[in-house]
Protein backbone atom coordinates (compact mmCIF):
# COMPACT_ATOMS: atom_id res chain seq x y z
CA UNK A 1 0.00 0.00 0.00
CA UNK A 2 1.09 3.55 -0.54
CA UNK A 3 0.03 6.17 1.99
CA UNK A 4 1.21 9.18 0.02
CA UNK A 5 2.37 9.62 -3.56
CA UNK A 6 -0.73 8.58 -5.52
CA UNK A 7 -0.62 11.91 -7.36
CA UNK A 8 2.68 10.79 -8.95
CA UNK A 9 2.38 7.02 -9.08
CA UNK A 10 -0.58 4.64 -9.13
CA UNK A 11 1.22 1.36 -8.49
CA UNK A 12 4.67 0.40 -7.21
CA UNK A 13 6.14 -2.76 -8.72
CA UNK A 14 9.81 -2.23 -7.83
CA UNK A 15 11.71 -0.31 -5.17
CA UNK A 16 15.29 0.64 -6.07
CA UNK A 17 18.26 1.05 -3.74
CA UNK A 18 22.04 1.34 -4.23
CA UNK A 19 23.96 -1.94 -4.58
CA UNK A 20 25.34 -2.21 -1.03
CA UNK A 21 25.34 -0.53 2.37
CA UNK A 22 28.58 1.39 1.68
CA UNK A 23 26.57 3.26 -0.97
CA UNK A 24 23.61 3.59 1.47
CA UNK A 25 21.83 0.62 -0.07
CA UNK A 26 19.15 -1.11 1.98
CA UNK A 27 18.85 -4.88 2.38
CA UNK A 28 15.29 -6.10 2.91
CA UNK A 29 14.01 -9.63 3.34
CA UNK A 30 12.58 -10.58 -0.03
CA UNK A 31 9.93 -13.05 1.07
CA UNK A 32 6.22 -12.43 0.76
CA UNK A 33 5.61 -12.65 4.51
CA UNK A 34 7.60 -9.57 5.56
CA UNK A 35 6.04 -6.13 5.19
CA UNK A 36 7.79 -2.80 5.65
CA UNK A 37 6.96 0.83 6.19
CA UNK A 38 9.26 2.62 3.73
CA UNK A 39 9.95 6.25 3.08
CA UNK A 40 11.88 7.35 0.03
CA UNK A 41 11.76 9.35 -3.16
CA UNK A 42 9.72 9.08 -6.32
CA UNK A 43 12.08 10.07 -9.12
CA UNK A 44 10.99 11.95 -12.25
CA UNK A 45 11.04 8.69 -14.23
CA UNK A 46 8.62 7.08 -11.72
CA UNK A 47 11.17 4.91 -9.93
CA UNK A 48 10.87 4.64 -6.15
CA UNK A 49 14.29 5.01 -4.50
CA UNK A 50 15.16 4.17 -0.88
CA UNK A 51 18.46 4.37 1.00
CA UNK A 52 19.79 4.10 4.55
CA UNK A 53 18.89 7.70 5.42
CA UNK A 54 15.18 6.99 4.90
CA UNK A 55 12.82 5.69 7.58
CA UNK A 56 12.54 1.94 6.99
CA UNK A 57 10.84 -0.25 9.58
CA UNK A 58 9.36 -3.75 9.51
CA UNK A 59 5.57 -3.34 9.81
CA UNK A 60 5.44 -5.83 12.71
CA UNK A 61 7.92 -3.67 14.68
CA UNK A 62 5.63 -0.62 14.64
CA UNK A 63 3.56 0.08 17.73
CA UNK A 64 -0.22 -0.30 17.63
CA UNK A 65 -0.47 3.50 17.89
CA UNK A 66 1.81 3.98 14.86
CA UNK A 67 -0.19 1.48 12.78
CA UNK A 68 -3.48 3.09 13.78
CA UNK A 69 -2.11 6.54 13.01
CA UNK A 70 -0.93 5.48 9.55
CA UNK A 71 -4.24 3.80 8.78
CA UNK A 72 -6.51 6.51 10.26
CA UNK A 73 -5.18 9.56 12.11
CA UNK A 74 -2.55 10.85 9.67
CA UNK A 75 -5.23 11.32 7.03
CA UNK A 76 -6.96 14.00 9.09
CA UNK A 77 -5.95 17.48 7.89
CA UNK A 78 -3.97 15.98 5.02
CA UNK A 79 -4.59 16.48 1.31
CA UNK A 80 -2.95 13.13 0.60
CA UNK A 81 -4.75 9.85 0.04
CA UNK A 82 -4.29 7.29 2.81
CA UNK A 83 -5.27 3.69 2.16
Amino acid sequence: QMFKGFEKLKDVQYVYTPFDSSLCGVKLEANNKKQYLLTGQILSDGKVLIHLCNYIEPWDDLSLSQKKSLNQRYQMGCDCKVS
